[in-house]
């Protein structure tokens, strides 16, 4: 468990946070918590990549704003991109057929858990995490 609250700590903490979904809070001490956005946040996005149909991905080509927002998933996004991230047309000229019925609710749950994901990297950033962090675990009646 890390609590020293230096700028190098934080930071890295950060990373990992945003490689995997709630890492930052496992380095704290957290673990009920880390695992429990872990799966929220991961299964929210993979969720979201079963919908599409597991052929496709969001790609920075196709839609460029949402990939920047699925981005905030950290590795499942570069996971994904990689795995299924050719563009279903390249010329971008015919019409796009056999689309997933619910192609626009899977990038939703792919940018939101993104979304939700850099939340919890400013809240890894932020030193009052780990200075509560370091005092110990949270009074009773205080979610953890």
């Amino acid at each position: 468990m890390m609590t020293d609250n230096s700028l190098f700590d934080r930071i890295l903490a950060a990373v990992l946070t945003w490689l995997i979904p709630g890492a930052g809070y496992w380095i704290l001490g957290y673990r009920k918590k880390a695992l429990a956005l872990g799966i929220i946040l991961l299964g929210l996005f993979w969720t979201g990549e079963s919908i599409l149909g597991g052929s496709m991905a969001v790609t920075y080509e196709v839609h460029p704003v949402f990939f920047y927002l699925e981005a905030g998933n950290g590795l499942s996004t570069f996971i994904s991109n990689w795995a299924w991230g050719d563009p279903v047309h390249e010329d971008g000229l015919r019409s796009i057929q056999n689309m997933p019925v619910h192609l626009n609710l899977g990038i939703l749950f792919c940018v939101v858990s993104g979304m939700l994901n850099i939340l919890l990297v400013l809240n890894i950033l932020d030193s009052e995490t780990w200075q509560q962090a370091a005092n110990g675990p949270a009074k009773e009646g205080e979610a953890e």
